[in-house]
């Protein structure tokens, strides 16, 4: 029964030797848990900090429309007005910038500057370039008379003509 009692003293001690090792193992265990839990503390803090600023982002964007909408209820300049008229009738934006310019000397507004004999000149050099740019001469085609041609209604057919002429429409 000695080696039995040895045998368990030796189990024993081992035993006794692994709840001494657990038992050290737990007050670090408890420090690092509370390290965790002091960890997830701090990311469920962010984590509601930031949904915060998210909703606070949220409410600045649906007030922004109602800004903009502000912005269209205030006046447009007259000159804004006159411009984009001017462009719905077909006015180059060089032919603008010279209206502006000319309406900004002569103290008038740019429709008034329409009138202005500097711009008429202005304008009506631009139609001439345009229009000789846009200019060819047609490949000559001989005295440029028309050679008649022959209907039902032609005064002089004779039967034959006529019956030519019948056979060219019936597609005969």
């Amino acid at each position: 029964m000695s080696e039995q009692d040895q045998v368990l003293d030796a189990t024993n001690s081992n035993e006794e030797q692994e709840l001494e090792l657990t038992l050290e193992d737990i007050p670090d265990d408890v420090e690092t848990l509370k390290a965790q839990i002091a960890e997830k503390d701090t990311f469920a803090r962010q984590a509601i900090a930031r949904a915060k600023k998210a909703e606070a982002e949220l409410k600045s964007l649906k007030v922004k429309p109602e800004a903009s909408q502000n912005l269209a209820s205030k006046p447009v300049s007259q000159e804004v007005i006159e411009e984009t008229v001017l462009k719905a009738q077909g006015e180059t934006q060089e032919m603008i910038d010279q209206l502006k310019k000319i309406a900004q000397v002569t103290g008038k507004s740019i429709f008034e500057a329409r009138q202005d004999p500097y711009y008429l000149a202005i304008k009506k050099a631009q139609e001439d370039e345009v229009k000789s740019s846009q200019a060819k001469l047609g490949a000559s085609k001989g005295s440029g008379s028309k050679k008649a041609e022959k209907t039902f209604n032609t005064p002089g057919l004779t039967a034959e003509e006529h019956k030519a002429l019948w056979r060219e429409k019936m597609g005969r």
